[in-house]
């Protein structure tokens, strides 16, 4: 007849450090995903796109910003009107700088993106609403001298 057999202290203390080995590698694993999580989402930005011309040898690199957006709003017997949201786009512009790039030129276009318009309540016309966004193209040239060498932005994984 078996009967349950209780663990001696040193297979408890096996098992237990079994287990903390287990843990520990999932953290460590958990960890590396994260990171390389991070360094796929960096180089998805203008600022990794820059990194990436640059060691590939470019001589210019061009991004896009959306500096505003702008919703039409009308409202039906009272008039037109328009919301706006803006970005600053000089922490990316510094930042793909530091990569190793010189600011050659910014120039900027409304995208529209559609009208709205209705007529004007006992009055002639018509009440409009434009839907778009404004935005900044950048063109840099390669400078060696502007290429500030960063710890890699993924590898600070704190937790």
């Amino acid at each position: 007849m078996a009967l349950i057999q209780r663990k001696t202290p040193e297979e408890q203390a096996r098992v237990a450090a079994e287990k903390e080995r287990q843990r520990q590698a999932a953290e460590a694993q958990r960890l590396v995903e994260k990171m390389e999580r991070d360094r796929q989402a960096f180089f998805a930005t203008p600022v990794g796109c820059a990194r990436t011309s640059f060691e590939r040898g470019d001589l210019v690199y061009q991004y896009s910003f959306s500096v505003m957006s702008q919703q039409a709003i009308i409202v039906p017997m009272v008039g037109s009107a328009t919301s706006q949201t803006t970005s600053d786009p000089l922490e990316v512009v510094n930042a793909v700088c530091r990569e190793g790039w010189e600011l050659v030129n910014g120039s900027f276009v409304f995208v529209e993106q559609g009208q709205q318009s209705r007529d004007k309540f006992l009055s002639s016309g018509q009440n409009v609403a434009t839907k778009g966004e404004t935005v900044g193209y950048y063109l840099f040239r390669r400078s060696e001298d502007n290429r500030v060498t960063s710890p890699e932005p993924w590898a600070n994984v704190v937790e």
